[in-house]
């Protein structure tokens, strides 16, 4: 039995985060869901994410600064961070992508497209196991 991978997702907007956690769990994820960032690096302990989703702008702390956090941590060093934004400035791409984010999705964004990038991103990291 292949376990399924899990992806975490992080959006202060909840219909954004339950669009894309129902799309990751309809595409074969487990998925962990969080509405801001306070508590993203100790809640992650048993199992680490096999990839990230992360909304740029969020209250408090923004996703840019988030992502800066997950790379010095041990667990998220190497996890494929997926920013995600509305924005439409490519200076605010180019910085998350400066601080380490893997690649960026442009909302609006479909079910479908999700799971694509999260597979295209986990499938050397999974060994194969993870099948279209």
């Amino acid at each position: 039995m292949t376990s399924r991978p899990l992806a975490l997702v992080i959006d202060d907007d909840t219909l954004m985060l339950e669009f894309v956690a129902g799309a990751l769990i309809d595409g074969g994820f487990d998925v962990q869901t969080a509405e801001g960032a306070q508590s993203l690096l100790t809640d992650v302990q048993d199992r680490k994410p096999a990839i990230v989703f992360l909304d740029v702008r969020m209250p408090g702390e923004t996703g840019i600064e988030v992502l800066r956090r997950l790379r010095v941590s041990d667990w998220g060093r190497e996890v494929p961070v997926v920013i995600m934004t509305g924005e439409r400035r490519l200076d605010r791409v180019v910085e998350a992508m400066s601080a380490g984010a893997t690649t960026y999705m442009m909302k609006p964004f479909t079910a479908v497209q999700i799971v694509m990038r999260a597979r295209e991103l986990i499938q050397p990291r999974e060994s194969g196991s993870f099948h279209y």
